[in-house]
């Protein structure tokens, strides 16, 4: 190396105070740019061909939630990875100034002067390990959010049983269990006036945190319109006219409401799209009730819906579900099926509704073997008695 090549690389890395103690930046073998407020400098996936060492202004990561600042660099972990693709988008957050460096330009700095890109290398792995700890720390955190949301969702769910230990006309007892940490599916039961009962099950489209949302608006306004003294068909109209005007997400839930009279064992009930339930006796076994065609809840805003009526007798167990459970597969790909619901429902036929629906859990955990959970799998059982 001759002495003007030598003095230029020693102008070359010179530095800003900022960065003074981290890295020397060849600055005058670097190209200045500037770019305005909103200018978008690169996009995820796009080819990575230089890297940006930032003088004044700041740039925003929107895919990470980062702003990179003065004195930082960017786009140099894109130039020495593999794939040479740019991880991040990059827009600038504020009016920017910043010098550059293109990927011919450090393989010629490699050849005369080694230590440059050796230092650049260091510098990108000591990034590359900075963003691996915010990741697991950001990851850590949504964990520790999602947590919280279980929670929450699961507090919106009657989960005493019995929930009404002095009321002696009917047993009920209900499980969700999410195939994330926060589902769409749900059940409740309440009274209406003295003597009518309303239970409900109902399953909303998508998973996680978006059906969680639609499944605690649907529950809420459910209650409401039960709660006025509606038919059944009433209440799912009511709550379709209610969900569809403001719902840009085009979600929806399937809905089954029974309204049962515990002094008669009459019930009413209308199917909002979902799955029929069952009802039998230990000395009829289980069968698949036959219900009323129904458009689901808040996908139309003229959808209507049937009610029907039937009497259950002393004895008669009405089982609800969401399709998690006819739908749960093996590692084979075969679903747990209606038929097999409707088989197991009848080996437990006898049995107490807490042993009929945890019977029916286990039966789906050992048909499933280790296949992991791919949707909500809700059940809800309740036997009429009669007035004792």
């Amino acid at each position: 190396m001759d002495r003007k090549e030598g003095s230029d690389l020693k102008e070359k890395r010179e530095i800003s105070a900022e960065t003074s103690q981290c890295f020397h930046w060849p600055i005058s073998y670097m190209k200045k740019e500037t770019y305005k407020k909103g200018d978008v400098i690169f996009r995820i996936g796009d080819k990575a061909d230089k890297m940006f060492y930032i003088i004044k202004g700041a740039i925003k990561l929107p895919e990470i939630n980062k702003i990179v600042r003065e004195g930082e660099v960017i786009g140099e972990m894109g130039l020495f990875s593999p794939y040479r693709e740019r991880m991040a988008s990059a827009i600038c957050f504020e009016d920017l100034e910043v010098y550059t460096l293109g990927k011919d330009d450090i393989v010629d700095l490699a050849r005369k002067d080694c230590t440059v890109v050796i230092d650049l290398m260091q510098l990108s792995f000591q990034r590359f390990i900075e963003n691996i700890r915010r990741e697991v720390e950001a990851k850590e955190r949504i964990r520790s959010e999602l947590r919280i949301a279980t929670e929450i969702q699961m507090s919106m769910l009657p989960r005493t049983f019995p929930p009404f230990p002095e009321r002696e006309e009917f047993d009920i007892y209900a499980t969700m269990d999410p195939a994330k940490e926060v589902g769409g599916d749900f059940y409740d039961f309440f009274f209406i006036g003295e003597k009518k009962l309303c239970f409900l099950i109902g399953d909303v489209s998508g998973k996680g945190v978006p059906a969680a949302l639609f499944m605690a608006i649907s529950k809420a306004l459910l209650k409401t319109e039960a709660q006025r003294g509606l038919s059944a068909s009433e209440i799912l109209e009511r709550v379709n006219k209610a969900l569809y005007p403001d719902n840009d997400a085009c979600m929806f839930v399937t809905v089954f409401c029974v309204i049962l009279d515990t002094e008669t064992g009459q019930i009413e009930y209308s199917n909002g799209g979902h799955n029929p339930p069952l009802i039998g006796n230990k000395e009829r076994g289980f069968e698949y009730l036959e219900v009323p065609k129904g458009c689901v809840v808040g996908a139309m805003p003229e959808s209507r819906y049937q009610t029907r009526e039937m009497k259950m007798r002393e004895g008669d167990v009405i089982f609800l579900y969401t399709d998690g459970v006819t739908e749960a597969m093996n590692p084979e790909k075969r679903m747990f099926s209606e038929g097999r619901l409707k088989e197991c429902l009848n080996r437990l036929k006898d049995r107490s509704i807490i042993d009929i629906i945890q019977g029916v859990r286990t039966e789906i955990k050992i048909f499933a073997e280790e296949e992991p959970q791919s949707d909500d799998i809700t059940m809800v059982a309740v036997r009429f008695k009669a007035r004792i």
